[in-house]
């Protein structure tokens, strides 16, 4: 890769275009889209995208399940509004993430450990 005048690393767009999608694919889809795009991809840029978009689903993924928990035995409002505020913060990292790839820069979700 080749450094532009701003010392952001230059990809081309085909490879900003679709490390973009996977974080859409992520919402979608899941982890499982995720996993899949990051097994099958050579590109390096599209792999860092979906490397990053993992390492937030996969702990967000387990979260939810104790949200369901939580909400079933001990306040389904409590459950509710986590569920919420989950959704809410997923799909604006998902957005940031998206926006950021497709100006070829891998950002990294916040909060969550790099298990990938």
């Amino acid at each position: 890769m080749t450094a532009n005048v701003t010392g952001r690393k230059s990809h081309s767009n085909q490879n900003t275009t679709i490390a973009a999608l996977v974080h859409i694919a992520g919402l979608l889809f899941g982890f499982f889209a995720l996993a899949l795009v990051y097994l099958a991809s050579d590109n390096e840029f599209t792999k860092s995208n979906a490397a990053n978009a993992l390492n937030w689903h996969i702990p967000i993924s387990l979260v939810a399940i104790l949200v369901v928990i939580i909400g079933l035995g001990v306040s389904e409002l409590a459950g509710v509004a986590m569920a919420l505020l989950i959704a809410t913060a997923t799909i604006c990292f998902a957005v940031i993430a998206c926006i950021k790839a497709y100006q070829g820069r891998a950002w990294q979700y916040p909060i969550v450990p790099q298990l990938i």
